[in-house]
């Protein structure tokens, strides 16, 4: 297994993963499922149940024939007792279709037959994948056959599974990938067979390498190359990685077409390929000081946040701040009973001591700490006085397409500004660029 060292800025993770047990559970089915429509990057959709119809585990409830519209299915069976709005974790609003639990399940504990899915065409595998759902989470709501489908004609096409992810408790990929690899490995060939990749890679932290040791070792089986990488963050960039797809050992060149996946997203297409299974569930991390059991589960779509804290069983104290995703990356929960989705990757609530220092916003005072810690050698500083005075269009040439999001900035800023939501305000607000990660 090859060693590769990304360079560029980044820190060093704190360890607060090591108090997540490791594997997960599945949680207990809610009773009551409130599902935001709009998941996915792309087209609006609609419903396609009125309030009081009953629908089955996994059906469809709403979709559109608009070329960007996703369907959305439903997580449990039920009864429709709501069609409208509600408030987001992040205090925005959504329309939303809410299910009460009524009925039997059409999978949850059912014996289901798998497909041969090499004997499926492009052009079935992609229709399979849309038609469940899938999108490019945990960091992108972007519809994955999309990203995958278009045919490019310059290039070999290199793939490469991401299980270098470091972020604090953004971890339940690699549990997924620890529990069920061979799944995890089925989705990945998929994918190398609808892109016709050239070459597959997996590039893993350091510190997962042995307990993703079958994983390892089918992977080369198959032919894959396995790269171990420093524990950074961001352990990963599209930058740092094709930096050294170029290297002679990796035999990589400047066209190369570069796809990276997360261990997530090769997962939900497995089970939509394989079993035919919509993305209705998915493993999150539960944790921070404040959680009374810190660990990973797998929830249905549409679950309350309350809900899932109450799975780990609860708080032990209140907490200062509760973050749906990252504590980097995450946005801060305004609304307790608020739904998770799609991208949801973890649910952390932290004590007081836990966080970034608090305090009042103040201005810049042009310390460049942001700089130096950006990993794609960005000026956040720069950027962020463009945006202040409106000015887009220059914060574009200064180099916004490329911000990755990944709260470095924000996080030693001692002004306390919060870069990374300006960026990602203005960035959806004035679409700039794709992301290019599945």
């Amino acid at each position: 297994m090859s060693i590769l060292t990304p360079g560029g800025a980044g820190i060093r993770p704190q360890h607060e993963n090591s108090s997540l047990e490791t594997g997960f559970w599945n949680a207990a089915v809610p009773s009551m499922c409130v599902v935001p429509l709009q998941q996915h990057t792309g087209s609006r959709i609609d419903p396609l149940v009125r309030t009081g119809d009953f629908v089955r585990e996994g059906m469809v409830i709403a979709e559109s024939d608009r070329r960007l519209a996703l369907p959305l299915h439903a997580p449990i069976p039920g009864r429709v007792r709501n069609i409208g709005r509600v408030q987001l974790f992040d205090g925005t609003y959504s329309a939303a279709m809410s299910i009460e639990l009524d009925g039997e399940f059409d999978r949850l504990g059912k014996h289901l037959e798998p497909v041969a899915w090499a004997d499926l065409s492009r052009d079935e595998l992609l229709q399979r994948i849309r038609a469940a759902g899938v999108v490019c989470g945990p960091r992108s709501a972007a519809p994955a056959h999309l990203l995958l489908g278009p045919k490019r004609p310059r290039g070999d096409r290199v793939l490469v599974l991401d299980l270098a992810e470091t972020e604090p408790y953004l971890t339940g990929g690699v549990e997924q990938a620890v529990a069920a690899s061979d799944a995890v490995l089925t989705g990945l060939q998929i994918v190398a067979a609808i892109l016709a990749a050239e070459r597959v890679h997996i590039v893993i932290a350091r510190g997962y390498a042995r307990r993703l040791e079958r994983l390892r070792r089918s992977a080369r089986e198959i032919g894959y190359r396995v790269h171990r990488v420093a524990r950074r963050y961001p352990g990963i960039t599209e930058a740092s990685l094709r930096s050294f797809v170029r290297r002679n050992h990796v035999d990589g060149n400047s066209d190369d077409d570069l796809f990276v996946i997360s261990p997530n997203t090769a997962y939900a297409i497995y089970e939509a390929v394989v079993f035919d299974k919509p993305q209705i569930d998915q493993v999150i991390a539960v944790g921070g000081s404040a959680v009374r059991r810190p660990a990973h589960v797998r929830v249905r779509i549409g679950t309350a946040i309350a809900d899932i804290l109450a799975e780990c069983g609860g708080l032990t104290a209140e907490p200062a701040r509760i973050i749906a995703g990252g504590p980097l990356t995450g946005r801060e929960v305004a609304n307790i009973n608020a739904p998770i989705t799609k991208t949801t990757a973890a649910v952390v609530a932290m004590k007081r001591e836990e966080i970034h220092v608090g305090g009042a916003q103040e201005p810049c005072i042009g310390c460049g700490a942001c700089a130096r810690a950006c990993p794609v050698e960005l000026d956040p500083q720069l950027l962020h006085r463009y945006i202040l005075a409106g000015q887009t269009d220059d914060a574009r040439t200064a180099g916004l397409p490329a911000c990755i999001e990944c709260g470095l900035c924000a996080h030693v800023c001692p002004s306390r500004i919060p870069l990374v939501d300006r960026f990602r305000e203005v960035k959806r607000v004035h679409p700039l660029t794709g992301d290019g990660v599945v």
